[in-house]
């Protein structure tokens, strides 16, 4: 229990720890104003807000993210699908994709189960699969 204490404490005591939060606020909080002035409720932000953040844990751009969650918000996708569908994402780039590239393959595994004929599961599973194969190859790519 101690070890915890003192672990915690030298954490949330590091100027690192607090700036480094501070500063990903600040940039999720500026992503949310320019989606903002383009037209995006705060309902979809907030809904996508968690795996934006971790895209930004991930050293993703805002200018890599933006684009992405403007061609959601325009495709329309809402409810579980944008929470799998941004989640999908946000796996792809912290396993070293980058944004756009991470949307169109979860994307492209959604519109193919959906033209089978593939429902809700179905095609969560098919993007899932699809994230899967994505993060195997690049696992490749760094040996």
């Amino acid at each position: 229990m101690k070890a915890i204490f003192i672990f915690l404490s030298v954490l949330l005591l590091s100027p690192g720890f607090f700036s480094y939060c501070a500063t990903n606020d600040t940039a999720f909080e500026e992503l949310r104003f320019e989606l903002q002035k383009e037209g995006v409720s705060g309902e979809f932000i907030k809904v996508t807000e968690p795996y934006v953040k971790k895209m930004m844990l991930s050293k993703a751009p805002i200018a890599e993210i933006k684009p992405v969650l403007l061609d959601m918000w325009k495709d329309g996708v809402k409810g579980r699908a944008l929470k799998n569908a941004a989640n999908a994402v946000s796996e792809l780039v912290a396993s070293g994709d980058n944004a756009k590239d991470a949307a169109q393959i979860a994307s492209l595994a959604a519109h193919k189960a959906e033209a089978e004929g593939l429902g809700g599961f179905g095609i969560g599973m098919r993007v899932k699969k699809a994230v899967a194969e994505r993060k195997a190859y690049l696992k490749s790519l760094k040996k």
